[in-house]
């Protein structure tokens, strides 16, 4: 009897770890199988990375693998090589990313599904049997009808993509502007999938992906698959299932939709491609969605369209290089009027939070009206808005909450201090402050901002300002910012402003080698 084969592969582990283990195995593994391995008596899911033609250990200090989880799907090449991407362009571990991508609940779902599978195959494996006895015409006919369906749920379950269809060559990435940016995504949708492909459409709240929901979902119907944190684990599993059986899909959801598993991907779409919530904070990986999303497309060979009210200043800067092309769908939503607080205030235009043109413009309006609070206090604040507007239908939200949860039907949007969402001393200042009335102006189709800066909120300083003031000073997106935090605290120890030449690589990972055990790097932070 020939004895097996010793073959040794590196394995990901849903750790912080600078290497990769490397397990032996007496089969041979392919990078993307699952395993269950064991590392310092903890036991771990893991996926094969490389195999190895040497071990760089001595054999006999190698672990074995304890087992190949076939019953769990695979992971891509193409997700590997967008983990790949992260852990390097992100300074963080692959282990780091492995765990983002796939968590704890996730694996747990998919160990559900597979369970499931198990179970169908074992009724099928029984009715099979049954068959093979002697029966009537007419429970045969039941037993024959019983066992097709069973095999056709199998079926439906398990990976059946075929060879995709050829895609057209991408082109560069489109940014959409204007206020029938939206429009624009539906025809490119269409096309992709009539082509037979896969489509992700990102989005940077939860709010935004219900609405696009409403625009999306009549054209596309059961293909249309929302996945985010406020979905149900039944129904983010059913996005991955619909994704690995190849056909035609379109996904809409937030930053963590990347990690799904793409079989086809021939477009990818970036809604509000210039808000912060594409900024991943904690934990690592601290990607930007939007920049990744980019990323995973180029690796897929799928196109690329940015939809922006006011792109940011790194999309323009590539849409001027011609990186990017650029079109303007329809007129942009409509200006918000700007109310300069310490102007009112020296003409005693203001009762408590309210100035009184504000007060004059709420006094005019039919219908809800929304007001954004930022440092005031909200039961006294609304206190104050029932005395001054009794009977009339006044929500009072923070900015997140507006963001996830929308403005309804509301007709007016007021910000009682648009100051407390822009950091004064941050360089980012003047292009959050344009994009913040952009992302407002879409809310309702009234939009009054109170300020103590009106000139950073009233367009007086255009994006080409802004962009060359960045120059002449170095900041990004001339350059790229690499900040070394504090574990735990996230307090700013350095800041390296990073030219973006040839020697960009080289210095972030001279960063990183000098990085103590205590701190962390943030890559392109926001805040």
């Amino acid at each position: 009897m020939t004895a097996a084969v010793q073959t040794y592969v590196q394995v990901l582990l849903p750790v912080k770890l600078r290497w990769i283990p490397t397990y032996a195995s007496t089969v041979p593994l392919e990078p993307g199988r699952r395993v269950s391995v064991e590392l310092g008596r903890r036991r771990y899911d893991g996926v094969v990375w490389r195999s190895l033609e040497r071990p760089d250990l001595p054999p006999e200090r190698i672990q074995p693998i304890l087992s190949v989880q076939d019953d769990l799907p695979r992971v891509t090449e193409q997700e590997l090589r967008f983990w790949e991407f992260l852990a390097d362009y992100y300074l963080c571990t692959l282990g780091e990313v492995y765990k983002a991508a796939y968590p704890h609940l996730k694996i747990r779902s998919e160990q559900t599904a597979a369970d499931i599978l198990a179970r169908l195959q074992a009724r099928l494996d029984k009715k099979e049997k049954d068959l093979a006895g002697r029966h009537s015409e007419r429970v045969t006919a039941r037993l024959t009808a019983e066992r097709d369906a069973l095999r056709a749920e199998i079926d439906g379950l398990r990976l059946s993509a075929g060879a995709p269809a050829p895609k057209p060559a991408p082109g560069k990435p489109l940014v959409l502007t204007g206020g029938c940016r939206r429009d624009g995504y539906l025809p490119a949708l269409r096309e992709v999938l009539d082509a037979g492909h896969q489509a992700l459409v990102l989005s940077p709240e939860t709010a935004f992906c219900d609405s696009l929901e409403q625009v999306l979902r009549p054209g596309f119907g059961a293909r249309l698959h929302v996945f985010h944190s406020g979905k149900t684990p039944v129904a983010r599993r059913r996005a991955a299932e619909a994704l690995r059986q190849g056909g035609p899909a379109v996904i809409l959801g937030t930053r963590s939709a990347l990690f799904l598993p793409f079989r086809d991907l021939g477009l990818v779409i970036v809604d509000e491609e210039q808000d912060p919530s594409y900024k991943q904070t904690e934990p690592a990986p601290r990607y930007h969605g939007r920049d990744a999303a980019v990323a995973l497309a180029g690796i897929h060979g799928a196109r690329v369209l940015l939809g922006a009210a006011v792109p940011s200043l790194e999309t323009l800067l590539n849409v001027r290089t011609g990186k990017y092309g650029l079109r303007e769908t329809g007129a942009p939503p409509a200006a918000a009027t700007v109310i300069d607080i310490p102007a009112e205030r020296r003409k005693n235009g203001m009762v408590g939070p309210f100035s009184r043109k504000l007060i004059a413009a709420v006094q005019a309006t039919e219908g809800p009206v929304v007001l954004l609070r930022g440092w005031e206090n909200q039961d006294p604040l609304r206190e104050e808005a029932a005395r001054l507007f009794p009977g009339r239908d006044i929500r009072i939200q923070t900015l997140g909450a507006l963001k996830r949860e929308g403005a309804g039907d509301a007709a007016l949007l007021a910000v009682l201090q648009a100051d407390a969402f822009i950091a004064r001393d941050d360089f980012r200042g003047d292009e959050r402050a344009l994009q913040l009335v952009g992302t407002l102006c879409q809310f309702a189709p009234q939009v009054l901002i109170q300020t103590a800066v009106p000139a950073r909120f009233s367009g007086a300083r255009s994006p080409e300002d802004l962009l060359a003031e960045r120059r002449q000073f170095g900041f990004p997106p001339y350059t790229r910012l690499v900040e070394v935090r504090r574990q735990g605290s996230a307090g700013i120890l350095e800041r390296h402003f990073l030219q973006r030449d040839k020697t960009l690589a080289a210095r972030k990972a001279e960063l990183l080698a000098h990085l103590s055990d205590d701190c962390y790097l943030d890559v392109d932070p926001l805040d």
